[in-house]
C-alpha cells in the first residue's frame, strides 16, 4: 500500500504560494500519517505542520473579516499590524507587494495621515462635572431652560458617550 503524504517542507511551500489548507486537507493527511505509523501523527509532522497552518489561515482570514466590517475611515494602523502579522504567519512569510496587509496598510496610513482614526480610537469619558457645565452653557443660551434634545440631553443620552463617576 502507498501512502502519498506531503512532507513538512511542501507543506509549508504550498502555504508560501498562497495555498489554503482546509480541515478536510489536514484529516486527510492525518489519516495518511497514522496508517503509515501505525500510532498518529507524530509531533512536528506533517499532519501537526498542516494543522498549524490551517489554524493561522482561519485566524487570518477571521481577523479580515474583522477589519472589512469597519468603514474604510475607521481602518487604523493597529489594524494593518495585526493584519500584516496574522497575513505573514498564515502564509509562512513576510507578506509583500499586493498582498492583502499592504492594501489594508495603504487605507491605515491615508486616514492616519488625515488624522481619521485618533478620535474613533479613543473612548469618550463625560463625567458628571462635564454634564452639569454643559446644562449651565447651555441653559445661558436658551434663557434658563435646557431644550429637549438639546447638545446637553444628548451627551448624558448618547450611546456613544460613557458617563463616569463624580470626580470628587
Amino acid at each position: 500500500m502507498s501512502f502519498d503524504i506531503p512532507t513538512v517542507a511542501e507543506i509549508q511551500l504550498a502555504a508560501e504560494r498562497g495555498q489554503r489548507i482546509t480541515q478536510d486537507d489536514v484529516s486527510a493527511i492525518a489519516q495518511a500519517e497514522s496508517a503509515l505509523t501505525g500510532r498518529g501523527p507524530s509531533r512536528g509532522g506533517p499532519a501537526a505542520t498542516a494543522q498549524s497552518l490551517s489554524m493561522r489561515q482561519m485566524n487570518f482570514e477571521n481577523k479580515v473579516a474583522e477589519v472589512s466590517r469597519k468603514p474604510s475611515s475607521a481602518i487604523s494602523v493597529e489594524d494593518a499590524e495585526e493584519i500584516q502579522a496574522t497575513e505573514g504567519r498564515a502564509f509562512n512569510q513576510p507578506p509583500g507587494v499586493g498582498y492583502i496587509s499592504a492594501q489594508v496598510r495603504s487605507i491605515a496610513d491615508s486616514n492616519d495621515a488625515l488624522g481619521l482614526t485618533a478620535a474613533a480610537d479613543v473612548p469618550a469619558y463625560i463625567t458628571k462635572d462635564d454634564a452639569r457645565d454643559a446644562q449651565h452653557a447651555e441653559a445661558s443660551v436658551y434663557g434658563g431652560q435646557n431644550p429637549r434634545g438639546g447638545m446637553a440631553a444628548q451627551m448624558q443620552a448618547s450611546g456613544d458617550v460613557e458617563l463616569c463617576c463624580d470626580d470628587s
